[in-house]
């Protein structure tokens, strides 16, 4: 004999659901998706030259021959290069070399931009770099080892956008920041406590760009004031809470950069 069928009040979540006095538990299956594309372009008013700045002072040393990363080439190369040496609170120096392809003029021109830009950065990033090479072309400013590589007209493009300042932070976290904390236990830590990485960058080279691209969106957070929304502040203390922290706990020498 047949068993009489009976429909209880949920016979099955996943074809009833409508039907339960529950909503049926959906488990996420991976890591949510990255709200944003990339921190150093997020809003213009992270860093400006309106602020304090460390730069103190900037002196010619004439010319001088200097091996130097070119992304033209994608290889270091030898140049005749003008050579400026920059000052900055606390006591920091900084070598500054011109491609010889600029003039003597156009020379000191880019080495005052770059040094008033380096000025605003926190010491905490300004600590690690030694040079600043500056060429011609659109390629990417790149921090390698404990040289940060301008090429002008890419720089250009930033500087005209207003986001200059922001690319040259995000650099220089890799120079003076990455040995000593991307692969820390801490950092680590705090990575697989969010639930998301902040960025598409981040996402997709989590070893090398989730400091640079987290610490450019804690800068925004703790210490651009009125010069994020709060949508934007929401966004992001919602996605990388641990990194946050993280950051938080470092006691980063900041100045000039003021909150």
């Amino acid at each position: 004999m047949k068993q009489p069928f009976v429909l209880t009040a949920c016979v099955s979540a996943a074809i009833l659901a409508s039907a339960c006095s529950e909503e049926p538990i959906i488990e996420p299956v991976g890591p949510l998706p990255p709200p944003l594309n990339g921190t150093a372009f997020i809003d213009p008013d992270v860093l400006t030259v309106q602020g304090p700045n460390a730069l103190t002072g900037l002196t010619p040393l004439g010319v001088g021959s200097r091996v130097m990363y070119d992304g033209r080439i994608e290889a270091e190369a030898t140049y005749d290069t003008w050579l400026f040496e920059a000052s900055f609170i606390p006591s920091l120096l900084l070598e500054i070399r011109v491609n010889a392809e600029f003039d003597s003029i156009s020379a000191v021109d880019l080495a005052d931009l770059y040094a008033e830009r380096f000025g605003v950065l926190p010491q905490v990033l300004r600590e690690g770099v030694e040079t600043l090479s500056v060429h011609g072309g659109l390629e990417s400013i790149v921090g390698l080892n404990r040289d940060l590589v301008v090429h002008a007209d890419q720089g250009e493009a930033h500087r005209i956008q207003g986001f200059l300042e922001e690319v040259m932070a995000h650099e220089t976290v890799h120079i003076s920041l990455d040995a000593e904390h991307s692969s820390s236990p801490s950092w680590k830590a705090a990575q697989a406590s969010d639930l998301r990485f902040i960025s598409s960058v981040a996402d997709v080279s989590p070893d090398t760009e989730d400091l640079a691209e987290s610490f450019g969106a804690w800068l925004a957070v703790r210490w651009a004031g009125d010069g994020i929304t709060d949508f934007l502040r929401a966004i992001i203390e919602t996605a990388i809470p641990a990194r946050l922290q993280y950051l938080d706990a470092q006691n980063f020498e900041m100045y000039p950069v003021v909150d």
